[in-house]
């Protein structure tokens, strides 16, 4: 029975995790895996090339070489047995798996701030600067989404947590408790 992507991934990524904490370079795999995942954000095309059967098993292995020069050893060693087994198509959602429990294990969260008007970085990580220290976290990486129907103010979601800041939630409050004195 063929396994489904996800479970794909998260074999293959929990396998890095556990080779590369393994190998004490952690931290080094997290970095080229991020490079990676930018040049395939970039170049999605990348990854069809290492699963077209029109290619080679030398051609590929040929250009993954030169694709993986200067990376640690544990990713190029990880790529060539993705290239192996013909799984390079997975490879975002690997990064995925493996980023996931990077996160969990350094205490770093993700997550969404929500605001009526576009935040700069320096508000996002004054914002993540905040939340991780309220609960306890070593970073929070914030993402920026506009929503102009919040009035002002922010909501937070980061995980399972929501934390509504904004106006619109401050109103809606304030709306159901005149509501209810009537």
């Amino acid at each position: 029975m063929a396994l489904s992507k996800a479970e794909i991934a998260a074999r293959y990524g929990t396998a890095l995790f556990d080779y590369a904490q393994d190998m004490d370079a952690l931290t080094a795999v997290h970095a080229d895996l991020q490079e990676l995942a930018k040049a395939i954000s970039n170049y999605p095309q990348i990854l069809k090339v290492f699963s077209d059967p029109i290619f080679n098993s030398a051609e590929k292995a040929h250009s993954l070489s030169v694709i993986a020069e200067g990376l640690t050893k544990e990713v190029q060693n990880f790529l060539n047995l993705l290239l192996d087994y013909d799984h390079f198509l997975e490879l975002p959602a690997i990064i995925d798996c493996f980023n996931s429990l990077y996160n969990q294990k350094e205490k770093i969260a993700t997550g969404v701030a929500i605001s009526a008007v576009a935040l700069d970085e320096q508000q996002l990580q004054k914002l993540g600067a905040g939340y991780a220290q309220k609960y306890g976290l070593k970073k929070v990486i914030l993402k920026n989404e506009v929503d102009q129907g919040l009035i002002g103010g922010v909501v937070l979601k980061v995980g399972d947590c929501v934390i509504d800041g904004s106006v619109k939630n401050k109103l809606n409050k304030i709306r159901a408790q005149l509501i209810n004195k009537n």
